[in-house]
Protein backbone atom coordinates (compact mmCIF):
# COMPACT_ATOMS: atom_id res chain seq x y z
CA UNK A 1 0.00 0.00 0.00
CA UNK A 2 1.32 3.46 -0.90
CA UNK A 3 0.75 6.62 1.07
CA UNK A 4 1.10 10.12 -0.31
CA UNK A 5 2.52 12.61 2.13
CA UNK A 6 2.41 16.31 1.31
CA UNK A 7 5.40 18.54 1.98
CA UNK A 8 3.69 20.20 4.96
CA UNK A 9 2.77 16.81 6.40
CA UNK A 10 6.38 15.69 6.05
CA UNK A 11 7.49 18.80 7.92
CA UNK A 12 5.06 18.01 10.74
CA UNK A 13 6.26 14.41 10.89
CA UNK A 14 9.88 15.53 11.08
CA UNK A 15 9.04 18.06 13.82
CA UNK A 16 7.38 15.29 15.84
CA UNK A 17 10.39 13.06 15.25
CA UNK A 18 12.69 15.81 16.53
CA UNK A 19 10.41 16.41 19.53
CA UNK A 20 10.61 12.71 20.36
CA UNK A 21 14.40 12.85 20.44
CA UNK A 22 13.98 14.80 23.70
CA UNK A 23 17.04 16.92 23.07
CA UNK A 24 18.38 18.71 26.14
CA UNK A 25 18.35 22.49 25.64
CA UNK A 26 20.28 25.02 27.71
CA UNK A 27 19.82 28.78 27.40
CA UNK A 28 22.89 30.86 28.19
CA UNK A 29 22.75 34.67 27.81
CA UNK A 30 20.12 34.41 25.09
CA UNK A 31 21.94 31.70 23.16
CA UNK A 32 20.62 28.13 22.98
CA UNK A 33 22.56 24.90 22.87
CA UNK A 34 21.05 21.45 22.32
CA UNK A 35 22.62 18.14 23.37
CA UNK A 36 21.32 14.62 22.89
CA UNK A 37 20.65 14.34 26.64
CA UNK A 38 21.31 16.01 29.98
CA UNK A 39 24.00 13.40 30.59
CA UNK A 40 25.72 14.42 27.37
CA UNK A 41 25.64 18.07 28.55
CA UNK A 42 27.05 17.15 31.97
CA UNK A 43 29.85 15.13 30.34
CA UNK A 44 30.67 17.90 27.83
CA UNK A 45 29.41 15.78 24.95
CA UNK A 46 29.02 16.91 21.38
CA UNK A 47 26.68 19.81 20.67
CA UNK A 48 23.91 18.91 18.22
CA UNK A 49 22.53 22.42 17.69
CA UNK A 50 23.82 25.85 18.65
CA UNK A 51 21.83 29.07 18.13
CA UNK A 52 23.05 32.60 18.82
CA UNK A 53 20.32 35.17 19.33
CA UNK A 54 22.46 38.20 18.44
CA UNK A 55 23.15 37.15 14.84
CA UNK A 56 20.53 34.35 14.51
CA UNK A 57 23.38 31.97 13.67
CA UNK A 58 22.19 28.32 13.69
CA UNK A 59 24.72 25.48 13.61
CA UNK A 60 23.34 21.94 13.25
CA UNK A 61 25.68 18.97 13.61
CA UNK A 62 26.25 16.76 10.62
CA UNK A 63 25.21 13.75 12.72
CA UNK A 64 21.70 15.14 13.19
CA UNK A 65 21.42 16.36 9.59
CA UNK A 66 22.53 12.95 8.31
CA UNK A 67 20.05 11.16 10.58
CA UNK A 68 17.11 13.25 9.33
CA UNK A 69 18.30 13.18 5.72
CA UNK A 70 18.74 9.42 5.66
CA UNK A 71 15.65 8.47 7.65
CA UNK A 72 13.30 10.70 5.62
CA UNK A 73 15.09 10.38 2.23
CA UNK A 74 15.82 14.11 1.97
CA UNK A 75 18.80 15.91 0.57
CA UNK A 76 21.03 17.63 3.12
CA UNK A 77 19.85 21.18 2.38
CA UNK A 78 16.18 20.21 2.81
CA UNK A 79 17.00 18.47 6.11
CA UNK A 80 18.91 21.57 7.30
CA UNK A 81 15.99 23.87 6.49
CA UNK A 82 13.45 21.63 8.22
CA UNK A 83 15.60 21.27 11.33
CA UNK A 84 16.16 25.04 11.30
CA UNK A 85 12.39 25.59 11.24
CA UNK A 86 11.97 23.26 14.19
CA UNK A 87 14.72 25.09 16.08
CA UNK A 88 13.00 28.44 15.44
CA UNK A 89 9.88 27.11 17.13
CA UNK A 90 11.88 25.90 20.13
CA UNK A 91 13.87 29.09 20.72
CA UNK A 92 11.04 31.50 19.93
CA UNK A 93 12.68 33.52 17.13
CA UNK A 94 13.51 32.99 13.48
CA UNK A 95 17.00 31.65 12.96
CA UNK A 96 19.13 32.62 10.00
CA UNK A 97 20.05 30.14 7.34
CA UNK A 98 21.13 27.01 9.22
CA UNK A 99 24.51 25.48 8.44
CA UNK A 100 26.35 22.30 9.31
CA UNK A 101 29.81 20.76 9.46
CA UNK A 102 28.72 18.08 6.97
CA UNK A 103 31.58 17.20 4.67
CA UNK A 104 34.17 18.90 6.86
CA UNK A 105 37.55 17.24 6.97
Amino acid sequence: MKYLITESQLGNIIYKYLDNLNLYMVEYHGDYIFWSSEESWLNSGSVLISVHRSNKDCFISSDLVSEISTFFSLDMSAALLLIGGWVSGKVGFDVGYPYSDYGAV
